[in-house]
C-alpha cells in the first residue's frame, strides 16, 4: 500500500496483482505496463497473483490518521476485485476484513465485473458499508449496462456508487443514465505510440498492444453539464496524451470535485503522510 498516482485518490490498495479484459475499455491497460516492471504478465492465465501487502498496512494507516479525517484509497488498481478467479482463493474475504477494520479509509473499489457484486459482498454488508464506495467503468455505450447491474447493490446513505468514463471512446451522454450515481470522473486514454479514433468495431481482446484511443473535449464536456444538471460532483481527470494527467484544465478550468466523506467528515490533505510499504 503505497501513495497513488492517480490523482482522484490518495493511496492504492492491492492485495492482488492481474487481471482478464472484458471490454472496450481494457484494449491498453496500464497494468501491462506496471506489472511488466516486476517480471509479471498481467493477464496470464495463472494469475492473479498475491502481493506481498500485508494486513498491518491499512490498519497502520488508519492509526496515523487524525480524528475524523478520511483517506481515499483506490482499490485493486492493478486487478479487479470481483475476478471469478479469486473466489476460491480467500483473498477476497481477508480484504473485506481489512476495510471492515479501517472505517477511516473510503475504499473506492472500481469493478468492469459489477454483475458480480451482488453474490460477493460479505455477511454483514446489510445496507452497506459507510467506508465502501462501488464504482464502475463506462467508456462507450456498449458497456453502458453496466450502471444498471450497480444501481441494484445496496448502499450505505452516506457511501457513493461511481462511474469511471475513462478511457472514453465516444460520446456516451445521449444514452448513459445518472440516476443513483454520486461522483463522475472522466477522461482520455493515455499511451504511447500513434493516437487513432476508435470505433466500436475495434476488437479490444488478444494480445497486449500499444496505443492511445481520441477522447473529443465535446464528449467530456456534455457529461460534465450532464452532471452539474443532476448535482453530481464531476472529476475532469486529463486528456489524450502520451501521459496521464495531462490538460486538467481543458474544459476551461478544473474539475476536481469529491462527494464528502463519511460522518461530516473532512479528506485527508493533498501532501502525503509518510508512505506505507
Amino acid at each position: 500500500m503505497a501513495r497513488s498516482k492517480i490523482s482522484w485518490t490518495h493511496y492504492s490498495y492491492n492485495p492482488w496483482w492481474g487481471c482478464q479484459k472484458c471490454g472496450h475499455e481494457c484494449k491498453f491497460c496500464f497494468i501491462y505496463r506496471d506489472l511488466r516492471k516486476h517480471h509479471l504478465d498481467a493477464f496470464a492465465a495463472d494469475g492473479p497473483y498475491q502481493t506481498k501487502t500485508t494486513k498491518e498496512n491499512p490498519r497502520a494507516l488508519q492509526r496515523d490518521l487524525p480524528a475524523n479525517t478520511y483517506a481515499r484509497v483506490f482499490t485493486c488498481s492493478h486487478g479487479d476485485f470481483f475476478d471469478r478467479r479469486i473466489d476460491s482463493r480467500g483473498w477476497r474475504d481477508e480484504a473485506w476484513k481489512i476495510i471492515h477494520d479501517t472505517p477511516n479509509l473510503v475504499y473506492l473499489i472500481l469493478t468492469k465485473r459489477p454483475e458480480r457484486i451482488a453474490d460477493h459482498l460479505p455477511q454483514d454488508w446489510g445496507e452497506g458499508y459507510k467506508n465502501v464506495w462501488l464504482g464502475t467503468s463506462v467508456g462507450c455505450n456498449a458497456t453502458l449496462a453496466r450502471i444498471d447491474h450497480l444501481r441494484k447493490i445496496p448502499m450505505h446513505q452516506e457511501a457513493v456508487r461511481f462511474l469511471s468514463c475513462e478511457p472514453l471512446l465516444e460520446d456516451i451522454r445521449r444514452k448513459i443514465n445518472l440516476d443513483g450515481i454520486g461522483w463522475l470522473i472522466v477522461g482520455g486514454e493515455s499511451g504511447d505510440n500513434p493516437e487513432y479514433r476508435w470505433t466500436p468495431e475495434d476488437q479490444w481482446h488478444g494480445p497486449q498492444q500499444h496505443g492511445r484511443r481520441t477522447m473529443d473535449l465535446s464528449w467530456a464536456y456534455r457529461l460534465m453539464l450532464a452532471a452539474r444538471r443532476q448535482g453530481i460532483p464531476f472529476y475532469f481527470k486529463q486528456v489524450t496524451a502520451t501521459r496521464s494527467g495531462q490538460g486538467i484544465d481543458a474544459l476551461g478550468q478544473i474539475y476536481h470535485e469529491f462527494p464528502p466523506p463519511p460522518n461530516g467528515g473532512v479528506w485527508m490533505a493533498e501532501n502525503p503522510l509518510e508512505v506505507i510499504q
